[in-house]
């Protein structure tokens, strides 16, 4: 989610599948073109497949009852250390000469 909060694109949502039994659901993120980017896939053993991959509207964070406090965390993190590393990187510009 703060993947998609940062570049945009569709959520994916597959099934989670021990022997052949959905167990959980998996989410992962699409950006233009096509192109799929699934930053928590190697969390799954090799008794695990991810199947399937549909398209699911975002919902608003109010509406969130599982894991809205760890997103958050992440979430401000993620937001922090951007900014830091973006003024380190003005102020590198900035002491270069004209």
């Amino acid at each position: 989610m703060v993947l998609n909060d940062l570049l945009g694109g569709e959520l994916i949502r597959g099934e989670v599948h021990v022997n052949g039994e959905r167990v959980d659901y998996h989410w992962w993120n699409r950006l233009g073109m096509g192109i799929e980017i699934d930053l928590t896939r190697e969390q799954f053993g090799p008794e695990e497949v991810v199947t399937g991959g549909v398209v699911i509207p975002r919902p608003p964070v109010t509406e969130w009852r599982r894991l809205r406090q760890e997103y958050e965390l992440l979430r401000d993190r993620v937001l922090e250390k951007l900014d830091r590393q973006q003024a380190t990187a003005s102020a590198a510009v900035s002491r270069q000469p004209a």
